[in-house]
C-alpha cells in the first residue's frame, strides 16, 4: 500500500486541514461556473470564466515557484488559504449588494487565477518536505485520493446547497471549510531549504528551473504529454454547466450529478494509486498510453451524446483517466528533485497543466457556441490523437 506518508504526524496534520479546504475549494469552484452560466447563458463565458481562473498559472506560476523555493513556506500556506478565504467573502458581498455581473465575474475569476498560481507551487512543495523523500510517490496518491474524495462529495453537495439553499449558503460552507487550516498551519514543521550562500536573482532563479527542465529529454516529454492530456481530457470537466443544462437542461442538480460522477472515477484512480505498489511507474509505458486514448475517448464520448446514461459513465471514466494520469506524472517528476529546485519545477508543471486546461476550456467553450459541442469535442480528440501519436514514437527509447 502506498499510504506510508500518514506514519508522519506533520503530514497526517496537513492531511486533515487539506482535506476540509479542498472540499471548500470545489463548493467554490461549482458556485462561480454556475453563476458565470446563470448571468450568461454561454459555453464561451463559462469557457472563459474557467480559463480566467487558471490562466495566470501560465504566466506568474514560475515567478510563485521560486519564491516557494527560498521563503517560509507556512506563510506561504497562510496566504493562499487567507486568499481562498477573501474570494468567496467577495462573492458573498458581491451578491448581497447585486453587483454580480459578466465584468465583476472576469474580475474574481482573475483574482481566485493569481491566488491558485501561487498555492499550486506551495501545495506541490510542502507536502514533500513533512515526510522522508522515500514516502514522497505516497504523498502524490494521497493528495490525489485527497483531492478527489472532495470532487465526488462537493460538488454533488453544492448543486444540493444551490437548488434548496442558493448560492449564499453554498459560499458560506465554501467559507468555514478552509478555518482549520488557520490553526493547523501553525503547528506544521516542514524539512528545512539548504539554501545557496551566493546571492541569485528572482530571474536567475526561475531560469534555472527552466533550464531544468528543458536539459532532460524525459522530463520535456512528460510536459508536453501532461499538455495533451489536460487539454483533451480535463478541459471537458471544465464546461460541464454547458453539458449539463445546455445540452440535458438538467440545472444546478445535474451540474451536481455529473461533476461528482467524474470525481467518483477520479476516486477510484486515486485509490487504486493509493492502495497499490509505491514503485514508481515509467512515463511512458503501454499502461499510461493506453489510458490517455481511455481518458480521450471518454471525453469526446461525454461531448457528443445525448443520453444522460451514457453522459454519466463517461464522465466517470474521464475522471479516472485524468486523476490516474496527473498522479503517475506527478510522482514521476517529484521523485529525484531536490527540495530547492521542487517549487520552481512543479510550478512549471502547473503551468502546464493549470495553462492547457484554461486555454482548452475556453477554445472549447468558444468552438461550441459557434458550431455547437459535437464539432468541439470531435475536433478536440482529432488534434490530440495527432500529438500524443507524436509523444508516443518520440518516447520509444524510454519504454525499453
Amino acid at each position: 500500500m502506498n499510504l506510508t506518508a500518514l506514519n508522519s504526524p506533520n503530514y497526517r496534520r496537513y492531511f486533515i486541514g487539506s482535506a476540509a479546504a479542498v472540499n471548500g475549494l470545489w463548493i467554490l469552484r461549482v458556485v462561480i461556473t454556475w453563476i458565470a452560466w446563470e448571468t450568461s447563458l454561454s459555453a464561451t463565458f463559462v469557457g472563459l470564466i474557467a480559463a480566467l481562473t487558471m490562466l495566470p498559472t501560465m504566466i506568474i506560476g514560475p515567478f510563485f515557484g521560486a519564491i516557494m523555493d527560498r521563503s517560509n513556506i507556512i506563510k506561504a500556506a497562510y496566504a493562499t488559504n487567507i486568499g481562498m478565504i477573501i474570494a468567496a467573502l467577495i462573492t458573498v458581498i458581491s451578491i448581497l449588494i447585486e453587483i454580480i455581473s459578466p465584468f465583476s465575474l472576469i474580475l474574481l475569476a482573475i483574482y481566485i487565477g493569481i491566488i491558485t498560481a501561487a498555492h499550486h507551487p506551495m501545495r506541490l512543495s510542502i507536502g514533500p518536505r513533512l515526510v522522508q523523500k522515500k514516502q514522497i510517490s505516497s504523498v502524490s496518491a494521497l493528495a490525489a485520493l485527497n483531492f478527489n474524495t472532495a470532487r465526488v462529495i462537493s460538488p454533488f453537495v453544492a448543486g444540493v446547497l444551490i437548488e434548496y439553499f442558493g448560492t449564499l449558503f453554498a459560499l458560506l460552507v465554501a467559507i468555514l471549510l478552509y478555518l482549520p487550516n488557520i490553526i493547523i498551519y501553525a503547528t506544521l514543521k516542514p524539512r528545512a531549504l539548504k539554501l545557496s550562500s551566493e546571492y541569485q536573482s528572482m530571474s536567475a532563479a526561475i531560469k534555472e528551473g527552466f533550464y531544468f527542465v528543458w536539459s532532460s529529454k524525459y522530463l520535456r516529454l512528460i510536459f508536453l504529454i501532461s499538455a495533451v492530456y489536460t487539454i483533451s481530457i480535463r478541459s471537458v470537466a471544465e464546461i460541464l454547466p454547458v453539458i449539463a443544462d445546455g445540452t440535458f437542461s438538467n440545472g444546478a442538480s445535474g451540474l451536481g450529478q455529473l461533476a461528482a460522477t467524474v470525481g467518483m472515477g477520479s476516486l477510484c484512480a486515486a485509490l487504486y494509486k493509493a492502495l497499490g505498489t509505491s514503485e514508481r511507474v515509467a512515463a511512458f509505458s503501454h499502461s499510461i498510453i493506453l489510458v490517455t486514448v481511455f481518458g480521450m475517448i471518454s471525453a469526446w464520448l461525454l461531448t457528443i451524446t445525448h443520453q444522460w446514461s451514457l453522459a454519466l459513465i463517461s464522465a466517470s471514466c474521464m475522471g479516472f483517466s485524468a486523476t490516474y494520469l496527473g498522479v503517475s506524472f506527478q510522482a514521476e517528476i517529484q521523485a529525484d528533485l531536490n527540495d530547492n529546485i521542487r517549487g520552481r519545477v512543479m510550478s512549471l508543471w502547473g503551468m502546464i497543466t493549470l495553462g492547457s486546461m484554461s486555454l482548452g476550456s475556453l477554445l472549447l467553450g468558444w468552438v461550441a457556441d459557434i458550431f455547437g459541442l459535437f464539432f468541439a469535442g470531435s475536433s478536440l480528440i482529432f488534434c490530440s490523437s495527432i500529438c500524443l501519436l507524436y509523444i508516443s514514437l518520440k518516447s520509444q527509447s524510454f519504454r525499453k
